[in-house]
């Protein structure tokens, strides 16, 4: 709430005279989450707990966290000649984690 009253108080020239229609919000993870993958699927950005906390900004860590899995997923799977499991999708989890 302190946060949203911020952000009222920024933008309160731009929506003088509006009304709130609906306040709306999704809880934002703060902590990885205890599983990120899962047979051949992996949680990646928000998904996965990759937030910044006191601020909530995912961006930067969903672009980052996808390209990762990706580039795992193409070496794992060597180019694509070869289906990749859980143990491969590990791969990109540890090099996040480290």
């Amino acid at each position: 709430q302190k946060y949203q009253q911020g952000i009222r108080d920024r933008a309160r020239n731009r929506i003088a005279g509006g009304e709130i229609l609906r306040v709306e919000a999704h809880p934002i993870p703060e902590h990885p989450r205890p599983w990120r993958v899962r047979d051949r699927a992996t949680l990646i950005g928000d998904a996965a707990g990759y937030v910044t906390k006191c601020s909530g900004e995912g961006i930067y860590f969903a672009a980052k966290s996808g390209r990762m899995c990706a580039e795992s997923i193409v070496e794992r799977s060597e180019n694509g000649t070869r289906m990749i499991n859980d143990r491969d999708l590990y791969d990109y989890i540890n090099k996040f984690d480290a």
